[in-house]
């Protein structure tokens, strides 16, 4: 009987194949732990420019917690403009910036609208992260982001849900 023998180079891919196998598990599992999850306080202050590319501005700031983020504080402007008298579309006109309590920072663009509803605006979009620094210099990830923000004061809270891969 005649022994049957891979070629050397053979046999490697064998085993790095068979060792990737053997991870795609451990590796589902840990995409299932980068899950993200934001609830942030918020405050906007707007400024009407009246003319394109953005009929009104927003700077918006808020501090919250985020999944493997920990505490953060936010800044972004937004670039608001009116779809009807009650539905506006919205856009980071600007990264968003989330600087976390050691200073690293992740930034993301975001888009969505803005419906008004008695005196509460409902926020209702997406983002989708495109860096940052230190430790999430590599970072992506794309979700959801829904809110309320107060059409008096300024002032609301959104939550984002999606995922962040660093």
């Amino acid at each position: 009987m005649k022994n049957f023998r891979l070629p050397r180079a053979s046999q490697m891919v064998f085993v790095f194949l068979v060792a990737v196998i053997s991870l795609a598990p451990r590796v589902a599992e840990a995409q299932l732990s980068l899950l993200f999850k934001a609830k942030i306080a918020i405050t906007e202050s707007i400024q009407v420019v009246g003319s394109l590319p953005c009929f009104v501005e927003g700077d918006i700031s808020g501090t919250g917690q985020a999944t493997q983020l920990g505490k953060v504080s936010i800044v972004s402007r937004d670039c608001i403009n009116p779809i009807t008298e009650t539905l506006f579309t919205f856009f980071s006109s600007e990264h968003v910036v989330f600087t976390t309590a050691n200073g690293d920072q992740v930034f993301a663009t975001y888009s969505g609208t803005f419906s008004i509803q008695d005196q509460v605006g409902v926020i209702t979009g997406a983002y989708l992260i495109v860096g940052g620094t230190g430790r999430y210099a590599l970072a992506t990830g794309a979700g959801t982001v829904n809110g309320q923000e107060d059409m008096l004061t300024g002032k609301g809270q959104i939550q984002l849900f999606g995922t962040l891969l660093y």
